[in-house]
């Protein structure tokens, strides 16, 4: 309900209704010897005066006082205004009672009942406003939560996708240096990545096969840029179709992986990813350590989004539908992330 414009909104339009209603019980109620006429128009005018003062408390006085917590002069403009309209609505009863033969009932020319009856319903329509203000700013909340995640989650991702371009492009003029023969497919294999990046990851949700076939697009343009030998598997269990995930939510713990696991490592170096599809979906990620390495995420190269940045999107995105445990070995770390498929 918005306290300086009328709309007809459901709060506005159950107003008419309680209005209608009460035109009609006043109808009922009111004289019964009385013309049609008579009768239509004391109903008519007895409604205008409450629907004036429930509007002005609605209106002016509730959203100028009562929200400011200005009590006392809330209660003050309602008294007034009931003080000032129940004599006016008190001569227009008496003027239509003497202009009927048939007596009227004592209540209809109480000075009393008149000030009554318009202080209850200025004061009932401030208590059938509260809840209905209680729900606005409720949606309001909710509205601004939900502009923050999806700013939030903008930023973190636009986070990932500049630190992907700046190791592929350094990747990409090594191997031009070298004269290789793999930089076209380089080429064209980033392009693919780039296009997905750009138009696909700018949706809520993508295509779990599409996730996948990014990261072997990856997986591929590391292993060109490798100098040395690494035994690198990617393997998927179970169907991907119809599954839909956030996009690029598994690239920063693969990243890290190469960042942290093949470095001055010692020995076989290794790295093993596992898709599992079923009523959850499964992802992990085994890893060989390297030797200068204190541990995941506390060693934190220029650049790298780090862990923080993971644990930030699985939160916003999955809330009580995703475990990431992180096991960190003496010779390997080992990720485990479990999501509930939406």
């Amino acid at each position: 309900m918005d306290g300086n414009r009328f709309s007809f909104s459901p709060a506005n339009s159950a107003q008419i209704m309680i209005w209608m209603i009460l035109f009609l019980i006043l109808a009922y109620i009111g004289p019964e010897h009385w013309k049609l006429t008579h009768l239509i128009a004391w109903a008519f005018l007895n409604t205008l005066f409450y629907i004036v003062v429930a509007n002005l408390n609605l209106y002016l006085y509730f959203p100028k006082f009562l929200q400011s917590n200005s009590f006392i002069l809330f209660i003050s403009a309602l008294i007034g205004t009931c003080l000032i309209a129940s004599p006016l609505k008190l001569w227009i009863n008496q003027f239509l009672c003497q202009s009927e033969s048939s007596p009227c009932a004592e209540w209809i020319t109480d000075p009393k009942f008149h000030f009554i009856s318009l202080l209850i319903v200025g004061s009932v329509s401030s208590l059938i406003r509260i809840p209905f203000d209680w729900l606005r700013v409720q949606n309001e909340k909710k509205t601004l939560q939900t502009r923050t995640i999806e700013s939030e989650l903008q930023f973190l991702k636009n986070q990932i996708n500049p630190h992907f371009l700046f190791n592929t492009l350094n990747n990409l003029y090594a191997l031009t240096l070298k004269k290789s023969e793999y930089a076209p497919d380089m080429v064209l294999k980033l392009s693919d990545m780039l296009r997905y990046m750009l138009y696909e990851c700018n949706e809520t949700v993508v295509p779990l096969s599409k996730e996948i076939q990014y990261i072997r697009n990856y997986l591929d343009l590391e292993k060109l840029r490798l100098s040395r030998e690494a035994n690198i598997q990617l393997n998927i269990e179970g169907d991907s179709e119809g599954i839909k995930v956030a996009p690029l939510l598994f690239i920063p713990f693969i990243e890290n992986s190469f960042k942290h696991g093949l470095r001055n490592h010692q020995g076989a170096a290794f790295i093993n990813i596992y898709f599992g599809i079923s009523n959850e979906l499964n992802f992990q990620i085994i890893n060989s350590k390297s030797m200068d390495m204190p541990g995941f995420g506390r060693s934190k190269p220029s650049g790298g989004i780090g862990l923080t940045n993971v644990r930030k999107r699985l939160e916003l995105i999955y809330p009580d539908m995703h475990r990431l445990n992180i096991s960190d070995e003496p010779d390997q770390f080992i990720i485990n992330l479990t999501l509930k498929i939406k």
